[in-house]
């Protein structure tokens, strides 16, 4: 026979039994229900959350860490604190801080705590505080390859080892903390390296409560890609003399290979003037040096390094050339004399050989020929007009589509262009008229002496640098130059046309006119006079 009975239970408060007092309950049997003790029965307002600070914290070797436990809302709350040794282990109450709103710790663990209320209620239980202790162990961090200057594109592993830790299961933590890595391995490669793979690298291991130290800091710095410098000696060629090529680079002695190619005339111009043919031996070579024996005519060689496992290569170097001044009858340049034309003086460069098609090359390249970028047929004429600045000086040689070099000019327009110019009119000149030539001068003192030559006669001399003839005739046709400062112009002819309409009348045709207008308005003046 079942009987019904009813506790009162405050507005608020729900029953609660503890584990004992059920099973006292159970034991006294059902006499005990006709009359219940509600002495059993504990309650619970709403049961509060104990809160817990800090959740998580890395004890320092030899530290300790201050826990603090409180409970939402008023009333009077004695503190219980637990602790597990471990995930999954079970949680032991530590008696001894009973009662204690902190309490300090240097134990690694999982931590937790609530609040019991006078009457005996009992909060949740705060979330676990993880502890975890440092072990006296320090990480150590290795890079390969072996350097820390990366170049944009390459590749580097980072490990990290833990000494005397083979017998554990560790994973891993990284710096800088944007990279991370699968718990369970202890090495993170980095591919085709950009600027966000700059940092100062550090990694340390971990079990579920434990921590070793930092390891040693690896600094890492992401550089653009690399333009390796060649240079030639010597420049221009000697009869016998070898060819020694270096390629410098920075940060020489770190794993570096060596490539060595010689540089092609391209026939496609607007990609790149030139491709590239590996030179013999020339591959991976350890020494930063390269010599060439027997090199009689102009040629052109690059270099370029590689290193690492992923094969990093540099960016080729611009070419360098050795200089041959010999003619060489596949391939020739010939520099012309110094021409004249609507006041400018101009010298032609000509390369002629074995090939159809040619093309005129300069170094340095700052300012180079009109032509310098156009295959031409057959015998190809390069043009180099008189500047103001003598940015065309150089060396010049002619480069044919069958690979041939020329041999090489060394040009210093100054020495061409620093003497006058005889300027001339390109037309015949009337004779009778007005002529004025002149002598342009380059560079002007401040009292010039100008000399002029008709014929190679001296025929003015002083600071005027015109020539001029009120009415010029057919004796002064012929050749004429000027000199200055001790430099002399090239020369230049002026040839002296007759005037137009017949030579035998004295008074030219516009004359006549006027004295025949003349004439007739004097007779229509004298007209009214008769009458």
């Amino acid at each position: 026979m079942f009987c019904s009975w009813d506790i009162s239970v405050s507005s608020g408060y729900i029953a609660n039994f503890e584990e004992s007092d059920h099973q006292a309950e159970l034991a006294a049997g059902a006499s005990q229900l006709d009359s219940p003790s509600v002495s059993a029965v504990k309650y619970l307002f709403e049961s509060p959350t104990a809160i817990l600070r800090p959740t998580r914290y890395e004890l320092p070797i030899g530290g300790s860490v201050t826990l603090s436990c409180s409970v939402e809302g008023s009333g009077n709350w004695t503190i219980l604190w637990y602790r597990a040794a471990s995930f999954g282990s079970k949680e032991e109450p530590m008696t001894e801080y009973e009662g204690k709103n902190a309490i300090i710790v240097s134990q690694r663990g999982l931590y937790s705590c609530r609040g019991r209320s006078d009457s005996g209620r009992l909060t949740y239980n705060s979330d676990k505080a993880i502890i975890k202790d440092t072990l006296p162990i320090t990480a150590i961090l290795t890079i390969q390859p072996n350097w820390t200057q990366i170049y944009m594109g390459e590749a580097f592993t980072v490990r990290c080892e833990i000494p005397g830790g083979e017998e554990t299961s560790w994973s891993y933590d990284w710096r800088p903390e944007r990279f991370t890595t699968y718990y369970t391995t202890n090495e993170r490669t980095f591919y085709n390296v950009g600027w966000e793979d700059n940092g100062n690298y550090q990694c340390r291991g971990k079990t579920v409560l434990s921590l070793t130290e930092w390891s040693n800091v690896i600094p890492v710095t992401i550089s653009f890609k690399l333009h390796p410098v060649l240079t030639v000696s010597p420049s221009w060629l000697s009869p016998g003399a070898s060819v020694t090529l270096s390629c410098e680079i920075e940060y020489p002695s770190e794993g570096w290979s060596y490539y060595w190619y010689k540089a092609i005339p391209n026939m496609d111009i607007k990609e790149e003037p030139y491709k590239y043919e590996l030179l013999p031996d020339g591959s991976e070579t350890a020494q930063t040096l390269y010599i060439i024996t027997g090199q009689t005519h102009t040629a052109a060689y690059v270099c370029r390094a590689q290193r690492g496992r992923n094969y990093y290569y540099t960016y080729y170097s611009k070419p360098k050339f050795v200089w041959s001044a010999d003619l060489y009858s596949a391939a020739s340049l010939t520099v012309g004399p110094v021409e004249q034309r609507l006041g400018y003086d101009f010298v032609r460069l000509t390369c002629t050989g074995n090939s159809t098609w040619w093309r005129v090359r300069k170094f340095p390249e700052n300012s180079v020929p009109y032509c310098s970028d156009v295959w031409k047929l057959r015998e190809s004429v390069c043009t180099l007009y008189t500047v103001v600045s003598y940015s065309d000086d150089g060396v010049y040689w002619c480069e044919s589509m069958s690979k041939q070099l020329s041999n090489a000019v060394n040009i210093t327009l100054q020495d061409f262009y620093s003497g006058p110019l005889m300027v001339i009119p390109d037309d015949p000149v009337k004779k009778g008229t007005f002529v004025s030539l002149s002598c342009k001068l380059r560079i002007k003192k401040i009292f010039p002496s100008v000399a002029f030559y008709h014929n190679n006669k001296l025929i003015q001399n002083d600071s005027r640098e015109e020539l001029n003839f009120l009415a010029v005739s057919k004796s002064d046709e012929g050749s004429y130059k000027c000199q200055y400062s001790g430099k002399e112009s090239p020369s230049r002819y002026m040839s002296v046309k007759s005037a137009v309409g017949p030579e035998s009348s004295s008074f030219p045709v516009t004359a006549r006119m006027k004295v025949v207008n003349a004439v007739a308005f004097i007779l229509v003046m004298m007209l009214p006079m008769n009458q």
